[in-house]
């Protein structure tokens, strides 16, 4: 791997280390979200939930498509199971996220 692939998955993984990014990864692991109802889902102030957002999309965790005057969320390359989310970087990294 490149400099750049790593610094690349480096800040993929990092956009999980942070307990309200696991909490929004479990709200969207039900499905695709407006910003009101994952700050709903997690008990998050709406500005933390937007920036937490912000930083996930830009890693590569989220995407995000209008819909109106609504952005609506949802995670890429993820996997879901009764119990657990698997999502997947480009580069082949994993992470698995208990959702109990």
């Amino acid at each position: 791997m490149t400099k750049d692939q790593i610094k690349t998955q480096a800040e993929w993984v990092f956009a999980f280390g942070e307990p309200t990014r696991l909490a929004i990864v479990r709200a969207l692991a039900t499905g695709v979200k407006t910003v009101t109802e994952v700050e709903k889902a997690t008990k998050t102030e709406m500005v933390n939930v937007s920036h937490h957002l912000s930083v996930m999309k830009a890693a590569g965790v989220v995407a995000a498509e209008r819909d109106g005057r609504f952005m609506r969320y949802s995670l890429l390359g993820a996997k879901a199971t009764a119990s657990e989310i698997e999502l997947t970087h480009e580069s082949g990294a994993r992470v698995v996220v208990t959702l109990n």
